[in-house]
């Protein structure tokens, strides 16, 4: 199903993650029956067993679809800016429905991991230009990846409610000038 512009597929696979989001809610992932996720999805069996084996397998190429889709965020930057930070926002909030599947406390898969690697992969690739590669400045990129990632990870788990534009503001200030500049210790 990967790929298309077919509307047909590109509803079910949308009705899809949306069924599993808010079935992962309610119980883990392995306990989910294709009957189920079908039954959520008011589509049928047939369709789904047409393109995919199983969920994982179904999980599996949408994992593939954001990590390229943050690459192409990575390919069309030429220096590290706020604007790769607010791209990578705008990549991730085209899959709001297998994000949250995959933050779910009843996820049992850790492909989430693979995706912070992708967009880690995005700034690493500006870092590695830079002229700082001391063990000091190995440990300051490390920092700002975790932070970077702690921020899109909240993001999220809330919603993501804030514009790209604010989280990319976010982890641009805050890697920039440092988290304990920008809190008001009044």
């Amino acid at each position: 199903m990967r790929n298309t512009r077919d509307i047909r597929v590109i509803r079910t696979q949308t009705a899809i993650l949306k069924a599993l989001a808010e079935l992962i809610q309610k119980k883990k992932l392995s306990a989910i029956t294709i009957t189920d996720l079908c039954a959520k999805a008011s589509i049928n069996r047939n369709t789904f067993y047409y393109h995919y084996n199983n969920i994982f397998e179904f999980l599996d190429e949408h994992k593939q679809i954001v990590i390229e889709d943050i690459k192409k965020v990575a390919e069309k930057s030429k220096y590290h800016s706020k604007q790769v930070h607010i791209d990578l926002c705008h990549a991730l909030l085209n899959h709001p429905y297998f994000l949250s599947i995959m933050l779910s406390p009843n996820c049992d898969i850790d492909y989430f991991s693979d995706i912070f690697a992708a967009a880690s992969k995005v700034t690493k690739s500006f870092v590695a230009k830079s002229t700082n590669t001391t063990v000091r400045g190995k440990y300051i990129d490390t920092y700002c990846d975790a932070g970077t990632n702690a921020i899109i990870k909240a993001w999220i788990l809330g919603g993501m409610k804030e514009t790209p534009e604010e989280i990319g503001d976010i982890i641009w200030e805050t890697s920039s000038k440092g988290p304990f500049n920008l809190m008001d210790f009044n």
